[in-house]
């Protein structure tokens, strides 16, 4: 993602200023994939499962949009 100009707040290699966008600091990726599917290889069924946005994920994505955002 760093290489494409979109580096991952908080990934201590590649985050770029030690993992912090706009001095914000993350103790972890900001990475989340809310849905996966996949292919069972034995079966061949479909697989699926969702996940939630953590809510330390949603608190940062609310800071990093700003106040004008908030209400919106």
């Amino acid at each position: 993602m760093a290489h494409l100009g979109h580096p991952l707040i908080g990934d201590p290699v590649y985050g770029g200023r030690h993992g912090a966008a706009g001095g914000i600091e993350f103790g972890r990726q900001a990475l989340h994939a809310w849905r996966l599917g996949l292919l069972h290889p034995v079966s061949r069924l479909p697989l699926h499962w969702e996940a939630p946005l953590p809510p330390d994920f949603a608190a940062l994505l609310e800071r990093l949009r700003g106040p004008e955002t908030a209400h919106a």
